[in-house]
């Protein structure tokens, strides 16, 4: 991953009432991948920046190490935007990309505080057409998966949450704009094939582990 700026995909965030959490369609946004922090080399600056803040409300930090692989694809991270991707109540929110066909495809992994999530949780236990909620094991934790469907997919827009007591952490990821529509494999290696995103998220863990 090139220490540069990146072009990445995010997500648009739903009108209520899932808002915030599950994706509905991804547009660019410059993030920086420079990581500048004498006493961690090679970890982004603004996720460095965002654990301080984390670990100054006495709160853990989750993530998934440096890199993973998905079906050959290997994701690197963890990269925080330097503004707009703020997580109103606290928490950090970092995002895992790989490169295919030109794009930048990955999750995006969020750490919640318990009054972030407060202000986030009745969005996405809410009954919506296209969405439905799977309860699921991740290791030894307890987890749900929310699946979204949309008019142009069977599958859009996975999360996958699991509540760790001081936090709650959600993955999410979505399919990609210019997919055929309803016909063939999306770009994202982990779309069609949800049970790919609990195997990633089955080693989660405590940074800086």
């Amino acid at each position: 991953m090139s220490r540069d700026s990146l072009r990445r995909f995010a997500w648009l965030k739903a009108a209520a009432p899932l808002c915030g959490l599950i994706a509905v369609a991804p547009v660019a946004l410059s993030i920086s991948c420079d990581p500048n922090d004498d006493s961690e080399p090679g970890l982004d600056k603004y996720f460095l920046r965002d654990v301080t803040a984390m670990q100054e409300l006495g709160l853990p930090v989750y993530w998934l190490g440096t890199e993973f692989t998905v079906d050959d694809h290997v994701f690197r991270g963890p990269y925080v935007s330097e503004f707009g991707a703020e997580v109103e109540g606290g928490g950090i929110q970092m995002d895992y990309v790989t490169a295919i066909d030109g794009a930048n495809i990955g999750p995006v992994l969020t750490v919640y505080s318990r009054g972030a999530w407060d202000l986030v949780k009745d969005g996405v236990n809410a009954e919506v057409p296209g969405v439905t909620h799977r309860v699921i094991r991740v290791g030894d934790r307890d987890g749900e998966m929310i699946l979204q469907a949309d008019a142009t997919r069977p599958l859009n827009a996975i999360s996958l949450v699991l509540d760790l007591g001081d936090v709650v952490v959600v993955a999410r990821t979505n399919s990609v704009i210019g997919a055929t529509p309803w016909a063939g494999s999306d770009m994202n290696p982990i779309i069609d094939n949800p049970d790919l995103l609990i195997r990633v998220m089955e080693d989660l863990r405590p940074y800086p582990e």
